[in-house]
């Protein structure tokens, strides 16, 4: 499945709830890669004390990190790009008291899943940061 950003006028039309579908694919999609990463890194380290060749290898999990860390940067973009069109919506004054407590809600939603991709981030940077230190460390006693 592929995904890119959603221009502004495309989500003008798409419904709420679609967007939220799609924006938790993705979600679920970079933390099934990240879980996956995860367990590849811990048994990399183990092998990578053993075997001091392996830090290309160890480039190329920083390298997919990184690209891990644009994806849920260009996340985070796409749902604040979403709460501005909400707020605009809710400044506008032409939605209904019923349609502008649905927006509070839907903003209530992406403020948490904003929150869920920051701390998803903090992970990412500790993993990135301890290769980097378990190739330190291998360089020196190998």
């Amino acid at each position: 499945m592929k995904f890119g950003f959603i221009s502004k006028s495309t989500h003008v039309n798409m419904p709420l709830e679609e967007k939220d579908n799609v924006l938790l694919q993705i979600e679920e999609l970079i933390e099934a890669k990240s879980r996956m990463l995860l367990d590849k890194q811990n048994k990399l380290i183990c092998i990578s004390k053993q075997n001091c060749y392996l830090d290309t290898v160890k480039q190329d999990y920083i390298n997919y990190y990184n690209y891990i860390i644009k994806l849920k940067n260009d996340e985070m973009k796409a749902l604040e790009l979403l709460n501005g069109y909400i707020n605009d919506l809710t400044i506008s004054e032409k939605l209904s008291q019923y349609n502008l407590e649905d927006a509070k809600i839907e903003q209530d939603k992406i403020f948490r899943e904003i929150k869920i991709i920051k701390k998803a981030l903090d992970n990412l940077m500790i993993n990135v940061n301890n290769i980097n230190i378990d190739l330190k460390n291998v360089k020196r006693t190998g």
